[in-house]
């Protein structure tokens, strides 16, 4: 009966031993709290579309297929950069950037989910 107690202990001893071993090996810390990351420089000369005074600078803009395009929000109200009723931005805060890269020729209408007043058009050629 005594040899059953030990085993059973020296069992849940090591199963205990165990789990913390791997949850010490499998945590890790790569002390990313994702406050980190870089903002995103957008190239001198690059096609840059900026969100300021709840309107889209400039707002009409002609790029090439497979050309980056840049969009900025330079303000403190929240924007989104929707691309023929597609969203492609989620919420942009203030100095966020989205890059947006055209597949396929032709206008395409921009607009701001929460501001139907801002409203562009790029034409990719």
């Amino acid at each position: 009966m005594i040899f059953k107690k030990i085993r059973a202990t020296l069992l849940l001893v090591s199963a205990a031993a165990l789990l913390a071993g791997l949850a010490v090996a499998c945590g890790g810390d790569d002390d990313d709290d994702g406050g980190d990351s870089k903002p995103v420089e957008i190239p001198a000369g690059a096609p840059m579309v900026d969100q300021d005074d709840l309107t889209f600078i400039p707002n009409k803009l002609t790029v090439k297929v497979g050309e980056k395009v840049y969009f900025k929000n330079s303000e403190t109200a929240i924007h989104t950069v929707t691309i023929n009723s597609k969203n492609v931005s989620g919420n942009m805060k203030e100095n966020d950037v989205v890059i947006w890269i055209p597949e396929k020729s032709g206008d395409y209408k921009v607009t701001c989910d929460y501001h139907p007043q801002m409203k562009a058009t790029i034409t990719v050629e």
